[in-house]
């Protein structure tokens, strides 16, 4: 079992066990709509993932630097920003990947990914933010003005992604303050 603050990965019987399912993502990603709108005039996605120097580091629309939500697993692996953490258990199911510069806690993981739907989710890291500003620690009331359309949950608070309507952005966010961020295809099937 996987566990990241709300979000649940568990093994039964050698199988993923999920609460969401559906299809998509292809070798290519998700097709690029167009640079998103930000308050700040943030470049798009295709930002540098090692923008420390030059700037911040964008999670979205579409991915973290070059790699990008539906790319295949060889594919996002040749980018050189991820390494892979653990094998998909089954070929319906997830395996969990690093980001290269950005190493998670043993029982944590970077993203998420399959054979059928390449990469699936990005988890956000501390300097990481969306283009609409949005990083762990920002203020519920931030995400709620960055996000109008955000769909509050028990566990979870999601929003389509501005720019990429095959993608959503999860947030946990307790105390007032994000928690988590993830950015999702939003069919994914490995996490809930």
């Amino acid at each position: 079992m996987i566990r990241r603050s709300g979000f649940v990965v568990a093994m039964v019987a050698g199988a993923v066990v999920v609460s969401a399912c559906g299809s998509g993502g292809s070798d290519d990603g998700p097709e690029a709509a167009g640079n998103p709108s930000s308050a700040g005039g943030a470049p798009s996605a295709a930002a540098s993932p090692s923008a420390a120097a030059d700037g911040p580091v964008f999670l979205g629309p579409t991915g973290y630097g070059t790699v990008q939500l539906g790319m295949s697993r060889d594919k996002a692996e040749a980018t050189g920003l991820i390494t892979v953490k653990t094998e998909p258990p089954g070929a319906m199911a997830c395996g969990t990947f690093d980001l290269g510069k950005f190493p998670q806690k043993k029982s944590s993981a970077g993203g998420y990914f399959s054979a059928e739907l390449g990469i699936a989710s990005i988890f956000a890291v501390e300097d990481m933010r969306t283009p609409e500003g949005i990083a762990l620690g920002s203020s519920a009331a931030e995400v709620e003005k960055a996000y109008p359309e955000l769909r509050k949950g028990p566990n979870a608070s999601s929003t389509v992604v501005p720019g990429n309507p095959k993608a959503v952005y999860t947030f946990l966010i307790d105390g007032g303050r994000v928690q988590e961020l993830v950015l999702d295809l939003a069919q994914q099937t490995c996490h809930n």
